[in-house]
């Protein structure tokens, strides 16, 4: 893995539940695809509906919320309300966002 310190120290429970070699959410190929797909083009398996978006969300809110504001500074909500037309809508769009980078850094493509 290819992870910069500060997600390593800011989503190490996200990283572990989406890359875990043998409890792991995706497989390293399924990562990859997320990384030069992105999880908008491809709706992955798990996250592709609202409810599996919004079960994340809740589970790793934290970590989310902290990565963009180390990413955005405090204008991070401000990013994802201005695409976003209702509350679930945006964190869908933050939990994508979110684990497309994961999946590039666990994975090292850019």
């Amino acid at each position: 893995m290819t992870l910069t310190r500060s997600t390593e120290l800011i989503a190490p429970r996200a990283i572990e539940w989406l890359a875990n070699e043998q409890t792991g959410m995706y497989t390293r190929e399924e990562l990859q695809d997320i990384a030069l797909r992105g999880c908008m083009r491809m709706a992955p398996d798990k996250l592709a509906y609202y409810h599996d978006t919004w079960e994340f969300f809740l589970q790793f809110e934290d970590e989310i919320e902290d990565y963009f504001y180390g990413k955005y500074g405090t204008a991070w909500l401000d990013r994802f309300s201005k695409n976003s037309t209702s509350v679930r809508g945006m964190v869908n769009h933050m939990v994508w966002t979110f684990v497309d980078a994961l999946a590039k850094e666990i994975t090292g493509i850019k």
